[in-house]
């Protein structure tokens, strides 16, 4: 099922016109996908973070904020521009997991290459980053265990058809 359930009013702005979208960052929600759909849509939170996709264990993609919009997912102090420049990634699942189901991986990586072809981000590890990659910020995520070859080589190959 792909979905589109708009995130709170308060967690959508929009991207400085001068800024060219160049990343998609990689989060793993540390919680169930119908959570964190709940929370992203619950207005007037202290930090109003929220993310342009979602994906399920099975495969489920829910958009919550459209592509030309910004939203901090990414976000720290020494992180300025990486909202603007990037799009969030949320994986159903925990930074600390081991294994990941392929049914997700697929659907991410699919719409990694949709996204890819229509910013022109090029497809490697300088352009696709995980949320600890990100500088300045204190996440883990998506944790030691994604299964990074696996994903590029899904985003590569979905990108070709």
């Amino acid at each position: 099922m792909n979905s589109l359930k708009p995130a709170a009013y308060d967690t959508m702005y929009n991207r400085r016109p001068s800024v060219k979208v160049d990343r998609i960052v990689i989060h793993t929600m540390e919680g169930s996908f119908a959570g964190t759909i709940a929370w992203f849509q619950k207005a007037g939170r202290p930090v109003p973070t929220a993310a342009h996709y979602l994906f399920s264990r099975t495969g489920d993609v829910c958009q919550m904020v459209a592509d030309e919009k910004k939203c901090y997912h990414a976000g720290s102090t020494t992180a300025r521009g990486w909202n603007d420049r990037s799009i969030g990634f949320e994986h159903e699942g925990y930074a600390s997991q081991v294994e990941w189901p392929e049914a997700m991986l697929v659907a991410s990586a699919r719409c990694a290459a949709v996204l890819c072809r229509k910013f022109s981000i090029p497809v490697d590890r300088e352009h696709i980053v995980g949320h600890v990659e990100v500088p300045g910020v204190t996440h883990t995520d998506p944790g030691a265990h994604w299964p990074w070859d696996r994903y590029m080589d899904l985003v590569a190959s979905h990108g070709n058809k």
